[in-house]
């Protein structure tokens, strides 16, 4: 993890070297304004794989909570949703 000012970025050799760590690193940096937490600057690779994390834990989150409140489906239902899925109807 890197911490920077902001005005880090403001030159192009200062851009320059915070995008290469991102790539790089597979991190982001934390950007401060004034000494306090700002704006996080990380790779498009990095926030769209960070993005697919999040969606698969609230996925996840959803099913443990269908789980334990006994919202779940039968191996038939699992079976005549899949078959209505393969012909391209809506559920």
């Amino acid at each position: 993890m890197m911490i920077r000012p902001a005005s880090a970025i403001q030159n192009q050799s200062g851009y320059k070297a915070l995008t290469d760590y991102c790539k790089q690193q597979r991190k982001p940096v934390f950007l401060t304004e004034d000494g306090e937490g700002d704006f996080v600057f990380m790779s498009r690779e990095h926030y769209e794989s960070y993005n697919e994390m999040l969606k698969l834990r609230s996925m996840l989150l959803d099913a443990e909570d269908d789980i334990r409140n006994g919202r779940v489906l039968t191996l038939d239902e699992v079976k005549a949703y899949m078959e209505i899925w393969q012909n391209d109807e809506q559920v």
